[in-house]
């Protein structure tokens, strides 16, 4: 096998605490208006519910992120509506992608008119917030803890500059031949972009 260069570090910075993942998913559900209220109410072709976002709730265990909010509404009085993401449980590239429940949890009728739109805010917090964590390189994996989410973040690279140091590697190791005529310098080429989670969905597919 040979030698691995140039290939991109993870480092770790502090875990992202439920109670940071917790305001972070409160901010997005009550938009930039009302942020800090401990109700909103949504309104949506005609319904309307009223989320009780100052009592949102965060559970991490086991490569699992679980939201849960209490709703009410005329016809259905306070109901629950809850949302769990499981994480590849390696803390690799893999984990970066999610499995998530094809309808919401909690009052199934409340579930079937807003879970989606509750998980999509959710979802798209998420990625803002790991977004704002590695803004100094790309993720490179997640880690669920019971005290937080913790993001190793990758240092950006370039693709071509990895791909001349196998090659450099295969020709130490006498597994390929050298170029004739020419170094094997690296050109010069943007860093990758950063990477984000993605989530996946039984009925939509990646996303």
């Amino acid at each position: 096998m040979s030698e691995s260069h140039g290939t991109a570090r993870a480092t770790a910075p502090p875990p992202l605490s439920t109670e940071a993942l917790a305001t972070a998913f409160r901010a997005a559900l009550c938009g930039p208006e009302h942020v800090g209220s401990p109700e909103i109410i949504w309104s949506d072709r005609g319904s309307q519910i009223l989320l009780h976002v100052g009592k949102l709730q965060v559970r991490l265990a086991k490569a699992t992120l679980v939201v849960a909010v209490d709703t009410e509404s005329v016809e259905f009085g306070v109901a629950p509506l809850v949302v769990r993401f499981v994480f590849g449980a390696d803390g690799g590239p893999s984990s970066l992608v999610a499995a998530t429940d094809a309808t919401a949890l909690g009052h199934p009728d409340v579930a079937a008119r807003w879970g989606d739109l509750f998980r999509d805010v959710i979802w798209a917090a998420l990625q803002r917030l790991v977004d704002l964590h590695t803004r100094d390189g790309a993720p490179g994996g997640l880690t669920v803890h019971p005290r937080g989410l913790a993001v190793a973040v990758q240092k950006p690279f370039s693709a071509v500059d990895l791909a001349v140091a196998h090659r450099r590697g295969l020709v130490k190791e006498k597994l390929r031949d050298a170029p004739r005529g020419r170094d094997l310098a690296p050109h010069r080429i943007d860093p990758t972009p950063p990477g984000r989670p993605r989530r996946e969905d039984p009925r939509r597919g990646p996303s």
